[in-house]
């Protein structure tokens, strides 16, 4: 059995700069952890962090620079 645990994956839009975030459940072995993140992300994001928990939700708001 495969133990999985949630990770807070914070993202940037590469052409806007906003910042948003997104739960993920994966296994607790960080690098394969991170190699699932990465698959994971959205068309025209970059994965900024990746913190083990469950951790406030950012919404990715527009804001002016």
């Amino acid at each position: 059995m495969e133990v999985r645990v949630p990770y807070t994956l914070i993202m940037q839009d590469d052409s806007t700069g906003n910042v948003h975030s997104m739960l993920m459940d994966a296994p607790i072995d960080t690098n394969y952890a991170r190699r699932m993140a990465i698959k994971a992300m959205l068309p025209g994001h970059s994965l900024v962090a990746m913190v083990k928990g469950i951790h406030p939700i950012i919404p990715g708001v527009p804001t002016p620079a």
